[in-house]
């Protein structure tokens, strides 16, 4: 009976041993894009918190200042000029490891910028002349994405996203396909 019971206790603190993990205790984690801040002139931070053990939660802002981008409007190449995303999602560990794994992710954007078109009117004496009317947008989307995340001293994050959605509400001023590729550098606390 005592070696049953000493059986039963060396099991269990062996299962113990093995399920605590240095990322138990760290449910949150910071993240800058660097690819987007290099190829776009787009700033981009994200912030994840862990629920379990496959499960977060997080937030990514955009905020886009690119000159290329922004030229294209106004030469008349593009009809709108993203200015702001906000990109609430859901991820789910398709790996067991904790710290390298794949993993796929549902998320929402609400999204906005300038709009410009060109509009056809009359003058009083009936002469039809075109006008470009600029305005703001804001849509709404949905998304999924696929990525890769592995961490280095059980702390700093190097992530790789590729992921696309759609504009739901106001398709034509907004951009048709929202995008989520991105090469991210974090820390988890």
């Amino acid at each position: 009976m005592k070696k049953i019971i000493g059986l039963f206790l060396l099991g269990t603190l062996f299962v113990s041993a093995q399920e605590s993990s240095p990322f138990d205790n760290k449910k949150n984690e910071f993240r800058v894009d660097v690819l987007s801040a290099i190829a776009y002139g787009k700033l981009s931070f994200s912030y994840e918190r862990f629920l379990g053990k496959d499960f977060s939660v997080g937030v990514n802002t955009n905020f886009s200042n690119s000159q290329k981008i922004e030229d294209d409007f106004n030469d008349g190449f593009r009809n709108n000029l993203p200015k702001y995303e906000i990109n609430p999602y859901v991820r789910y560990a398709l790996s067991k490891s904790k710290s390298r794994y794949y993993f796929a992710e549902i998320f929402a954007s609400a999204n906005g910028g300038d709009f410009k078109e060109i509009i056809r009117d009359t003058d009083s004496n009936g002469n039809g002349f075109y006008t470009i009317k600029k305005s703001k947008y804001t849509d709404f989307g949905l998304g999924g994405s696929l990525g890769y995340k592995m961490y280095f001293k059980e702390s700093w994050a190097l992530e790789f996203l590729v992921g696309f959605g759609s504009n739901l509400t106001k398709r034509e001023q907004s951009p048709d396909v929202i995008s989520r590729v991105g090469i991210n550098l974090g820390y988890r606390f």
